[in-house]
C-alpha cells in the first residue's frame, strides 16, 4: 500500500533480512519542507553545507541523509525507533513497524479511557525517550508530537530475529512507544536546541493531559531530561563516523549501543 504525505510516499513491498518488512520511505518534495534549512544549517554535522545553496534534489537528498544519520543514532542509542537500513539518494529503508502489511498506529488514534493507568505508562515512556535520545544519542527530536509517535508491541522494534506469532511471548507482546520522522532532529550542540526542547516538551505535555493523567510541568519534564548520566559524555560522538557511510547496511557499521554505558538505567528513571 502507498500513502502519500506531504514528506514522503512510505510503503511497504519486500521481506527484510531476519523475517521483518521494509518500510519504504520516498522523499519527494522539498518545497513543502518550509523551513527545513534552519534544522540543517544549525547542525554542526552540515556546518560546511548552507541547505538553501544547494539545488531542490540536492535538498532532498540532504534531508534523506540526515534522517538516516539521526535514526542510525537513535536505535545505537537504545531508543526505540524502526531499525534503519540503508539509503540510497532520495530513498530511506527502515523496518516496517506493523503486521501483515498493517502499519502500527499513532499515538493519537489509540483509544483508551480518559485517566487510564495506560496512558500514565504512555507518557512514562515519552519522557524516557526524550531523555534518552537526548542523552545517549545527543539528538533532540524538534518535532515531537503524538503524530510521530507509534504504540507498537515489543517485538516489531526487537534486535532479534523475527517470530511467528506462536513463538511471541507477554513480554514480546507489551506495547511500547515508538519515535519516528526524523529528518529534522538536531544534536544538542544546534542553536536552538533548547528552544526546541522545550517545544517537544510542551506539546507532548499539552497531549497527555487531555488524555486526564497527571503529568510533569514542563519545567519540571525539562528538569528530568537534562539531568546529567554519569560517564554517558564520553561516548557522545563514537557513532559520528559510522553515521558518514550512509549508503551502506547499517550492520556493517559495528554494534555497539551507546546506551549500554555505565550510568543509564530505564527502571530507575521510570
Amino acid at each position: 500500500s502507498i500513502v502519500d504525505g506531504s514528506h514522503s510516499i512510505p510503503h511497504v513491498e519486500f521481506p527484510a533480512s531476519d523475517g521483518y518488512d521494509v518500510a519504504v520511505k520516498v522523499f519527494k518534495r522539498i518545497s513543502e519542507f518550509k523551513g527545513r534549512g534552519a534544522y540543517v544549517d544549525g547542525d554542526p554535522r552540515y556546518h560546511k553545507q548552507k541547505f538553501k545553496t544547494n539545488d531542490q534534489r540536492e535538498q532532498v537528498v540532504m534531508w534523506a541523509e540526515k534522517e538516516y544519520r539521526n535514526l542510525i543514532r537513535a536505535d545505537r542509542a537504545g531508543v526505540s525507533v524502526p531499525m534503519p537500513l540503508m539509503c540510497r539518494e532520495n530513498i530511506l529503508f527502515m523496518r516496517f513497524c506493523g503486521d501483515d502489511g498493517w502499519p502500527s498506529p499513532q499515538l493519537k488514534e489509540i483509544e483508551i479511557k480518559k485517566g487510564s493507568d495506560r496512558w500514565t505508562t504512555l507518557y512514562c515512556q515519552s519522557i524516557l525517550a526524550i531523555r534518552k535520545l537526548y542523552h545517549c544519542a545527543r539528538l533532540i527530536h524538534a518535532d515531537l508530537s503524538e503524530y510521530n509517535l507509534l504504540i507498537c508491541p515489543s517485538w516489531q522494534i526487537s534486535k532479534d530475529r523475527f517470530k511467528p506469532p506462536k513463538e511471541r511471548s507477554s513480554e514480546d507482546e507489551s506495547l511500547q512507544v515508538v519515535m519516528i520522522d526524523f529528518g529534522q532532529a538536531v544534536e544538542r550542540g544546534h542553536p536552538a536546541a533548547k528552544e526546541l526542547l522545550q517545544r517537544d516538551l510542551s506539546t507532548m505535555r499539552d497531549f497527555f493531559v487531555r488524555q486526564g493523567i497527571k503529568v510533569l510541568s514542563n519545567e519540571l519534564a525539562e528538569d528530568f531530561v537534562l539531568a546529567p548520566i554519569q560517564d554517558i559524555e564520553s561516548n557522545s560522538e563514537q557513532t559520528t563516523e559510522k553515521e558518514k557511510c550512509y549508503n551502506n547496511n547499517i550492520d556493517d557499521q559495528g554494534s555497539t549501543w551507546r546506551h549500554a554505558v555505565p550510568g543509564w538505567n530505564d527502571e530507575k528513571d521510570m
